[in-house]
């Protein structure tokens, strides 16, 4: 015979087994974006290093495969709910607010970077307060380790940033998913 006491603990372990798996099926499902973006974010570093000045362009490009690759991937995953339609206008919203702190940064290539890995790090560590540590984990080790570079090793920016931050999301892609 189940006592009342021994009920809810089962069922406190179903609801910990629960929440844990949801966990490592955002870990497993997104992970292949957080990569997506490493691989764009290497690239692009690596561009702006071998062809310094192009900085807008380059990002504008990479940027541009990026979001069409991440929209046609989510597209593919899962039909639309009311939580894609509002994870979407708040995606818009932070990219009008990052495009408004880039017009007021003006002039330095680099600082925008750095702003804008932040600030997308930033959406990492606060989607982690919900669907789980790594990601904001991640978020704080790649902004970290940007901030360090603007600040510490500038003359190597972008070599740098290619394989700590680019590198960091490819490698953090990996961990999110052995997670799972």
């Amino acid at each position: 015979m189940i006592t009342q006491q021994h009920a809810r603990e089962l069922l406190d372990q179903i609801e910990t087994t629960e929440q844990r798996s949801q966990y490592y099926l955002g870990y497993w499902r997104y992970a292949i974006y957080v990569q997506l973006w490493g691989v764009i974010w290497i690239v692009a570093h690596l561009a702006n290093y071998a062809l310094p000045g192009h900085a807008g362009t380059i990002w504008a490009i990479a940027d541009a495969i990026g979001i069409a690759l991440t929209i046609a991937g989510r597209l593919r995953q899962q039909e639309r709910t009311g939580g894609e339609r509002r994870l979407l206008w708040g995606a818009l919203i932070l990219a009008a607010f990052g495009m408004m702190v880039t017009m007021l940064i003006g002039g330095r290539p680099q600082a925008i970077e750095v702003f804008w890995t932040c600030l997308v790090m930033t959406v990492y560590m606060l989607y982690g307060l919900w669907a789980g540590p790594r990601w904001t984990v991640l978020g704080l080790l790649v902004s970290l380790v940007s901030l360090a570079t603007y600040f510490y090793l500038r003359p190597w920016f972008d070599l740098v940033m290619a394989f700590a931050a680019g590198g960091g999301l490819l490698l953090g892609g990996f961990w999110l998913r052995r997670a799972a």
